[in-house]
């Protein structure tokens, strides 16, 4: 996980529904945490979060230099996989997750033109909560293969973190749906949201007058387990993963 050192409320809050995720006690968590203003607070939060034991092992590295909103992902990225982990799981300081986002991360299927598996889902309400489909990407709580991680984005990560119109900011987000269509890759996720939005003030590119219309319709802290069901590309029908 990405924190700023800028907002430990919001990390508190976004680490308690982790804590509540299912499935997290099989995982290695890491933070890699910019040098901010409210870095001692943040620490506080997560040394907190290390003393719940939920999940199988927490550790922390606060960079010495600001790594910036564009390399900082990259790196905390790049030292997962490092470990040999062959499916990491990015998320946000200000971004919540329901109780069973990994089962629904993990019910993505891996295949060689699936780029990413995306939590969060802008779909307006109602939607049913088992169907997996393609969708566009959404860097709020993500997840990719290492295979993924060598093959496509690591390398490029950086050129292709342009901005898409004259006027956009850049970021690695328009990055890695560049490398998607270049290489012919797609992006899979829940209709029925498994992350949301909370941070509404003191982001590097939302503005506060932007956050309601920023929120997850579908979105619930807690779901019972589902059967997830995937469409298939051949016949267009859900199957079951």
């Amino acid at each position: 996980m990405t924190v700023s050192g800028n907002r430990p409320g919001y990390l508190a809050e976004t680490l308690d529904s982790w804590s509540a995720v299912r499935g997290l006690s099989a995982w290695d968590v890491r933070f890699v945490v910019e040098p901010g203003p409210e870095l001692a607070r943040c620490e506080a939060v997560l040394e907190e979060f290390s003393r719940r034991r939920v999940a199988r092992s927490v550790e922390v590295e606060v960079n010495p230099e600001r790594r910036g909103v564009r390399a900082n992902p990259h790196h905390a990225l790049s030292a997962a996989f490092g470990t040999g982990a062959g499916f990491v799981v990015l998320g946000e300081e200000d971004i919540v997750v329901a109780d069973d986002v990994l089962e629904c991360l993990l019910a993505v299927p891996d295949e060689p033109d699936v780029l990413a598996a995306c939590a969060f889902s802008d779909r307006p309400a109602p939607q049913p909560t088992d169907v997996l489909a393609d969708t566009g990407f959404c860097a709020w709580v993500w997840g990719t293969w290492a295979s993924r991680w060598t093959g496509c984005l690591r390398d490029d990560w950086f050129e292709a973190a342009r901005a898409p119109w004259d006027g956009a900011g850049a970021g690695w987000d328009f990055g890695v749906e560049r490398i998607a269509a270049a290489h012919g890759m797609r992006f899979v996720g829940p209709l029925a949201s498994r992350s949301d939005n909370i941070g509404r003030d003191g982001g590097v590119h939302a503005l506060p007058e932007e956050f309601e219309e920023s929120r997850a319709a579908t979105f619930v802290a807690h779901r019972d387990p589902v059967a997830w069901r995937t469409p298939l590309a051949v016949r267009g029908e859900p199957s079951h993963h």
